[in-house]
C-alpha cells in the first residue's frame, strides 16, 4: 500500500504554478473550468427545489447580482475566478437596500455556492473546435510530470507505478486503475490522474465507480441497475450538478459501464496490478465500494482479496488514504475518521455519526445537533483494507494531532497514523511464519506522527477530558516501524544521527494546533536539549494546555535529505509522551 497525506503539487495545464518553466502546455490544453451567465443557466438557479425557504433571500440576492454581472460581461465565457471576482465586487440596490457581493458570497454555505457555481459551468471546448457540423471536443487537462518543480511529489507517483511494475513483471506495463469517487465532481479529475500516471509509465484506466454508480446498482428498475438515474444520484449523494453538460464523455462511460454491472467492475480490477483512489471526501469512497447495509461490495471484495495474496498495490491520497482504515484490530473495530479540527475535538470529543456537510453552520442545514468541523467518525471503519489503527491525513500542516488523539481516546483505538502532505506510508505485510505482522516505511517530504494508546491515563469527559501518558512518535524519511504481537517497534535512518544542539531553550506555542504550530514546536524540542515543551490550544477561555516531555525512553534523530534542488532537515523521535488537561 502507498497511503500519501495529500498536498501533492504536480505540473498541469489547469497549475502551471507548481510547472518547472513557463508554456509548457499548448492552448489545446485545458487551463481552467469555463462558466456562463447564459438566461437558461440563470433559470436552473432559481431553482425553487433546491433553496429552502428560509434561504429565500440568499437565492434573490445572489440570483440579482448574477444578472447584474451579466448585464456587465462583454464576453460569453469566463473562468471561475473571474467569475467570482465580479460577483464579489458587485452591487446593486434591491427595494432600496444595498446588497453587496462579497456579502451574498460570503453568506452562501458551500453546498449553495457549488450548486451556483455547477448551473453556470459550461463544457470547455478546444480553440478552433467551433465547426457546427461536427460535435464539440471537449477540453482536457493535461500534466507534465517531467517538469514538474516538486521533486517529493513526483517521486511518489513514480513509486506506486514502480510498485505495479513488480507486481505486473517485466514483460508489459504495470495496469494501473484510477478512481476518482472521493471528490465532489467525480470527473473533474479523471483526465488530469490518467494523463498523469500514463506519464509514470502505467497503462491507465478510469474505474467509473462512486456513490452515483453504486446507487443505481442498488436500486434495479426490472431487475436492471437503473443507470439512467445517475445525473440524480450525482445531485443527491455527490451534492453536483449538471455534469452530464460539462463531462458528456465521461458521463456516456461511465452509463456503459453502469450497465455491465459489477461483474464487469469486478474484472476490471482482477486485472489490474495497482488502484489509485483520489481526494476530496472519504465518505463518498465509502459510499461508492460498501451497500447501504455496511457489508462489502463484489469490487470490495476482489480488492481486499487481491490485497492480501500480494497481487495488487493499492494506493490513496487524502481521502483516498483516510478511507482505507477499518477491519478490526486486538479485538476492536478500526473506526474511519471523517470531519473535524483539533479544538472541537478535544472540546465536545468524538461523534460517530455522519460527517456535517461543509459550511453548513451558514444555512443551517448542520444535522444531528453537530456543527460543521465536529469531530465525527465511522465506528464500522472505512474499506478495511488497513485494520491496525485510524489513517489521518494533511496533518501536520493542518494541526490534527488533538483530533486523531482525541477519536483515539473516545473509540479506545490504540494507534494511529497522521500523513503529512507529499508525504507516503508505504505498508507491507509479510504472510511467513514468525514475520511481523505490518512493516511500514516512510517517503516524501515529512513525516508520519504515530499515537499509541496502551499506556494512556484518562479521566473525565467532553472538555473536561485530561488524556495523560499518551505515547507519540514522528517518522520521516527512511524511517521504518513494525508491528509483532501487538508490539510496535521503530528503526531510525542509518543516516539519521543523535543532535548535538546543546541548547534547552524554553518552548512554548499559544495556539498549538493552528496551522504546523505542533510540528514546529515538537521539532525544535527532537533537535535540542530541552526536555519539555508547553502548548496551548484556547478560545474565549476554554481549550486544553498540553505538555510534549521527554522521559528516559525518549529517543530523537535528525539528519539532512537532498533530492534534486530540495533540501529538508528532519528530526525523528520516539516516545515523546503528551499530556492534555482542560483549562481550568
Amino acid at each position: 500500500m502507498v497511503l500519501i497525506g495529500g498536498g501533492l503539487q504536480s505540473c498541469s495545464s489547469a497549475n502551471t504554478r507548481a510547472c518547472a518553466e513557463p508554456d509548457v502546455f499548448s492552448e489545446a490544453a485545458k487551463s481552467a473550468d469555463v462558466f456562463s451567465l447564459s438566461a437558461a443557466n440563470l433559470n436552473n438557479i432559481a431553482s425553487d427545489s433546491f433553496w429552502s425557504s428560509e434561504r429565500a433571500i440568499e437565492q434573490q440576492q445572489t440570483l440579482a447580482l448574477l444578472q447584474f454581472v451579466r448585464s456587465r460581461l462583454t464576453t460569453e465565457r469566463v473562468s471561475e475566478r473571474e467569475l467570482v471576482r465580479l460577483w464579489r465586487s458587485a452591487e446593486i440596490e434591491i427595494d432600496g437596500i444595498w446588497v453587496s457581493g462579497r456579502e451574498n458570497y460570503n453568506q452562501l454555505s458551500d453546498r449553495e455556492r457549488d450548486f451556483v457555481l455547477d448551473n453556470l459551468q459550461v463544457m470547455a471546448i478546444a480553440p478552433g473546435n467551433t465547426n457546427r457540423r461536427s460535435q464539440p471536443q471537449r477540453q482536457k487537462e493535461y500534466a507534465n510530470l517531467a517538469k514538474t518543480s516538486d521533486a517529493f511529489s513526483v517521486e511518489l507517483y513514480r513509486k506506486i507505478v514502480e510498485l505495479a511494475q513488480q507486481v505486473a513483471g517485466p514483460t508489459r506495463k504495470p495496469r494501473l486503475l484510477v478512481v476518482t469517487a472521493s471528490g465532489r465532481d467525480p470527473y473533474a479529475a479523471v483526465d488530469f490522474y490518467t494523463n498523469l500516471f500514463d506519464e509514470a509509465g502505467a497503462e491507465v484506466s478510469w474505474l467509473p465507480i462512486n456513490a452515483a454508480y453504486r446507487a443505481a446498482q442498488q436500486n434495479r428498475v426490472d431487475n436492471d441497475p437503473s443507470c439512467a438515474q445517475l445525473p440524480q444520484y450525482l445531485a443527491a449523494y455527490h451534492g453536483t450538478y449538471q455534469r452530464e453538460r460539462i463531462y458528456p464523455d465521461l458521463m456516456q462511460q461511465q452509463m456503459t459501464f453502469c450497465q455491465q454491472g459489477s461483474e464487469a467492475a469486478v474484472e476490471q480490477i482482477r486485472r489490474a496490478d495497482a488502484i489509485f483512489i483520489n481526494g476530496g471526501d472519504q465518505s463518498l469512497t465509502l459510499q461508492a465500494f460498501r451497500q447501504e447495509d455496511g457489508s462489502a461490495s463484489a469490487e470490495l471484495k476482489q480488492l481486499q482479496s487481491m490485497l492480501a495474496a500480494g497481487q495488487i498495490i493499492v494506493a490513496g491520497t487524502s481521502a483516498g488514504t483516510a478511507v482505507m482504515s477499518g477491519a478490526s484490530y486486538a479485538g476492536r473495530n478500526t473506526p474511519m475518521i471523517s470531519n473535524g479540527d483539533s479544538y472541537n475535538a478535544m472540546q465536545f470529543g468524538a461523534f460517530d455519526l455522519p460527517a456535517p456537510k461543509p459550511g453548513c453552520d451558514k444555512d443551517q442545514s448542520c444535522s444531528n445537533g453537530l456543527a460543521e468541523n465536529h469531530l465525527t467518525f465511522t465506528s464500522t471503519g472505512g474499506l478495511g483494507l488497513f485494520p491496525w489503527g485510524v489513517l489521518d491525513t494533511h496533518f501536520s500542516e493542518r494541526g490534527r494531532q488533538g483530533r486523531l488523539i482525541r477519536l483515539q481516546y473516545d473509540t479506545q483505538t490504540r494507534f494511529g497514523f497522521g500523513v503529512d502532505e507529499a508525504t507516503a506510508l508505504l505498508v507491507g505485510f509479510d504472510t511467513a511464519e514468525n514475520a511481523p505482522e505490518v512493516k511500514m516505511a516512510v517517503l516524501g517530504a515529512a513525516g508520519v506522527y504515530v499515537v499509541d494508546n496502551q499506556n494512556t491515563v484518562a479521566e473525565g469527559e467532553g472538555s473536561a477530558a485530561a488524556i495523560r501518558g499518551v505515547t507519540t512518535h514522528y517518522l520521516t524519511r527512511d524511517d521504518t516501524l513494525e508491528i509483532k504481537d501487538g508490539v510496535l517497534r521503530t528503526r531510525f535512518a542509518e543516516w539519521k544521527f543523535a543532535p548535538s544542539n546543546t541548547q534547552a531553550p524554553m518552548l512554548s506555542s499559544g495556539e498549538l494546533f493552528e496551522r504546523d504550530n505542533y510540528k514546529q514546536l515538537a521539532h525544535l524540542l527532537c533537535l535540542t536539549q530541552s526536555r519539555k515543551a508547553d502548548g496551548k490550544a484556547v478560545k474565549v477561555g476554554q481549550g486544553h494546555q498540553i505538555s510534549l516531555y521527554k522521559d528516559h525512553s525518549s529517543y530523537t534523530r535528525q539528519g539532512i535529505f537532498r533530492l534534486q534542488d530540495s533540501e529538508v532537515q528532519y528530526c525523528s523521535y520516539r516516545n515523546l509522551m503528551m499530556d492534555i488537561q482542560p483549562v481550568l
